[in-house]
């Protein structure tokens, strides 16, 4: 029997190492003064507000799938503490809101919490790529887009695949406006502004993935209305395309990685952080914030 997996591309990850990107050991912020330093740290407010909920709520841990990183999950993913991550969504919105987008693409499932966020914060609709287990005995449709990248949790390889009934729900009223300004146009001018978010920016890898992806997500998109649209209306002319990636948020980047470098390279942009990580060590467990120092986590399981 054919691997289904191999009739889409196929991204890799990376896995870290203990004391991951540290030069140096450095000395960890006192609890009885974390609060006064973070404060006085060169951090956005966004940025402190993150910082102060890592402190709480974090821990380094070592994942099967992505090697020693951060666990977080109580401050992202499964549960939402408005004085953590508030400030932060606002200077995401803003940030979206400077680049023009017109549709949120988030891998799922822990990536989306603080992605739906940002979108209700942004106005601007979002769209979930899901995670699908490959198996034999349930076979997977294949979505424009779709792609297959290994667990950071150690499940092995999954696929990810947008909803097209969602997809389309996004971008039809975006198209349906576009066209409607340009009634005497003898040739037809559309586009889809996409941007990224997840919970993290580790490697890139998933970032790259999705950014690549996102032209064939709009591709499909604007060819199926399009699709509708002429048989509805009679309307012929000629149809210029534009797919473009201009943002990527995240509440964390871990640029020890360089990630930043590749997603210049690839889109041109630079991905918008609460904060960004500069070097991960298990002993002690702590984190090096850039504008910040060492922040003391927890150890993890």
């Amino acid at each position: 029997m054919t691997d289904r997996s191999q009739a889409v591309r196929r991204y890799q990850r990376a896995i870290e190492e203990a004391a991951a990107g540290q030069r140096e050991r450095r000395p960890v912020i006192p609890e009885a003064t974390l609060e006064r330093v973070i404060a006085e740290s060169s951090l956005t407010p966004g940025g402190r507000a993150l910082a102060l909920g890592l402190a709480q709520l974090g821990s380094v841990r070592a994942f099967p799938g992505g090697g020693l990183g951060i666990e977080y999950g109580s401050l992202l993913k499964t549960a939402v503490h408005p004085q953590f991550i508030a400030p932060h969504v606002t200077e995401a919105a803003a940030h979206l809101a400077g680049a023009s987008v017109d549709v949120l693409l988030v891998p799922g499932m822990s990536g989306y919490p603080i992605g739906s966020i940002y979108a209700f914060s942004a106005g601007v609709p979002a769209v979930l790529l899901k995670k699908n287990e490959i198996r034999l005995d349930r076979p997977i449709d294949y979505s424009p887009g779709a792609f297959v990248i290994p667990s950071y949790t150690g499940e092995g390889d999954v696929v990810m695949t947008a909803d097209p009934a969602g997809v389309r729900s996004a971008i039809a009223p975006l198209l349906e406006r576009q066209i409607a300004a340009q009634p005497e146009a003898a040739e037809i001018e559309l586009g889809i502004r996409f941007a990224g978010a997840d919970d993290i920016i580790d490697k890139g890898s998933m970032a790259i993935a999705i950014s690549e992806s996102a032209e064939a997500i709009g591709e499909w998109a604007i060819e199926s209305w399009l699709v509708e649209y002429r048989a509805r209306t009679g309307d012929t002319r000629r149809v210029r395309r534009s797919i473009q990636v201009v943002a990527w948020i995240t509440p964390m980047i871990k640029s020890y990685n360089q990630p930043q470098t590749q997603l210049r390279k690839l889109l041109g942009i630079t991905p918008f952080a609460g904060l960004e990580i500069t070097a991960l060590q298990s002993d002690p467990p702590a984190l090096e914030i850039e504008g910040l120092g060492m922040l003391g986590l927890r150890r993890g399981a």
